[in-house]
Formats: structure tokens, C-alpha cells, sequence
């Protein structure tokens, strides 16, 4: 294991969408009633940073420059003009699947009620909640990073391909962080665990994974996804009172990425 914390997290936001920059933990939003779809796990990529892109079709990018689309037709390849209906790239169902195609811009805001994308405003996707229609989310299609602060990039269901009474079709969208304390699960919703991420040490409840020690990411409950290696760090409290790492391993702190306290179990061998 690394001797340095620095290096489980990576370099931060520096390097994000390079090809080059590691991943963090992810998998699942907790404590929010209106979210609680099940939803399919964590896929991995090359370039983590843009771990979800698979999930957003080839075409224009969600969530990326509005000047991708042309104003006119339902299309976006008419003439732009003064009259014109705005237009933005957004994931619409095809065939099963989320396509990426220029829509009219809707007029609710993030967190605003929705039943298709073409209900959201610019930059925003219609990911389902729990009963009926969905909820406007921001697109994270790109950089995992992107999300406004208090959120972080995780995959929902697309709220038209529940509605149609499809398989669910997820998308990639910023949902809220429900702040949790590492190594107690206690406020979490049964079957969530706690744990980082964001670069920014953000944490949330989320849907656990199988990994531990060294194991490919998701990770277990008590387990981190490392942002270097894209494999499980055992979490530890620095103040020694809990012998989380066992025998042959120490807890190393010392990054602003993990709250007060908190750590990484590394190898003293």
C-alpha cells in the first residue's frame, strides 16, 4: 500500500478529464427518500474522470457548451435566429438506450419536477424518483468532477424509460451528498454505507460494493476507492483507540481529502 495519502487520492481536479487521473468512490445516493431507485453499479474506464461516458451515446455531449446546438428545429441543425427556440444537447430513449440529441430547453431548474428531459433546462437530464415523473439533475457526462458543490456524479434511472415500463436506462447525473460520518453507518439507510465521493472529501451514503483491501472498486462498507489505483483502501481512525488496520499496518492521515481523524490503513513492512 502507498506510504503516502497523497497518493491514494491523486493530484485532484489537476489532471481531471486527461486520460491520465485516477478515480474516487461512488455508487449510490443515500438519506434522499425521492432517489431510492435501485439503479446498476459502478462500470469502470480508462479515464475515470469520464467514467460515465459510456452511458451518454455518441453525438453531442450533455451538459457540454450550449453553442453545440443550433436553435431552429427539433433537430438543432436549423438556422439559429433572434426567434428561435434555445436548444441543448440532452439524453432522450431510443431503442432501450440513452441517445444524445439537441432539444428544446425546458424551463425547471435543478431539483425542479420533470417527466422527460425536454422538461429540464439547459445542462440538466430528467433522472427518475421514487413514484411518479423525476427530478431535474445536472448532466456529468464529462469530468466526474463537474458537479456543483454538496453533489457528486453517480448514475440514476432515466425517468422516461421507467415511465414507459422499460428495463431502466441510467444516465449520469449530480445528486445530492448526504453528509455521513466515516466508519458509522448508523445514519445511513439500511444497505448504504458511508464513504468519500468527491476530491474534495465530500462524503454521502451510498450502495456498497464487494472490494476490499487492494480489490477493484466499488468497495465494501469501511472501504475507500482509491483515486490512483482504482482499488479498495481500508478506511482507520488515526487516534489508535480502534485497531482498524490489524497487525503489520498503521493508520496514515495527513491529506485535507479525508474529515478530521480519518485515514488509510498502509503497510508498516
Amino acid at each position: 500500500m502507498p506510504d503516502d495519502v497523497g497518493e491514494v487520492w491523486g493530484d485532484g481536479g489537476a489532471s481531471a478529464g486527461t486520460g491520465e487521473a485516477p478515480p474516487f468512490a461512488g455508487g449510490g445516493e443515500g438519506g434522499a427518500v425521492d432517489e431510492s431507485v435501485d439503479i446498476p453499479g459502478y462500470t469502470a474506464s480508462p479515464d475515470p474522470y469520464t467514467r460515465f461516458a459510456h452511458l451518454c451515446g455518441d453525438g453531442c455531449a450533455p451538459g457540454g457548451e450550449p453553442n453545440e446546438c443550433s436553435s431552429g428545429d427539433g433537430a438543432g441543425s436549423g438556422p439559429s435566429s433572434p426567434t428561435a427556440q434555445p436548444m441543448h444537447c440532452q439524453l432522450v430513449l431510443g431503442e432501450g438506450d440513452a441517445i444524445p440529441s439537441c432539444r428544446p430547453v425546458g424551463r425547471y431548474a435543478a431539483g425542479g419536477p420533470c417527466h422527460r428531459g425536454m422538461d429540464c433546462a439547459e445542462g440538466l437530464g430528467c433522472a427518475a424518483a421514487d413514484g411518479q415523473g423525476g427530478v431535474c439533475r445536472q448532466y456529468c457526462c464529462g469530468n466526474v468532477e463537474s458537479c456543483d458543490p454538496g453533489t457528486y456524479c453517480d448514475e440514476r434511472p432515466m425517468a422516461e424509460s421507467l415511465a414507459e415500463g422499460n428495463t431502466p436506462v441510467p444516465i449520469p447525473v449530480c445528486v445530492p451528498a448526504v453528509s455521513c460520518e466515516l466508519l458509522d453507518d448508523s445514519v445511513c439507510p439500511a444497505g448504504l454505507t458511508c464513504t468519500i465521493v468527491r476530491e474534495d472529501g465530500t462524503t454521502s451514503c451510498v450502495v456498497p460494493g464487494d472490494g476490499r483491501a487492494d480489490d477493484p472498486c466499488p468497495c465494501a462498507p469501511g472501504f475507500v476507492c482509491s483515486m490512483l489505483t482504482n482499488e479498495c483502501k481500508q478506511l482507520c481512525r488515526i487516534d489508535g483507540r480502534a485497531q482498524d488496520c490489524g497487525m503489520n499496518a498503521k493508520c496514515q492521515g495527513g491529506s485535507t481529502i479525508y474529515p478530521p481523524g480519518f485515514g488509510v490503513c498502509v503497510s508498516t513492512l
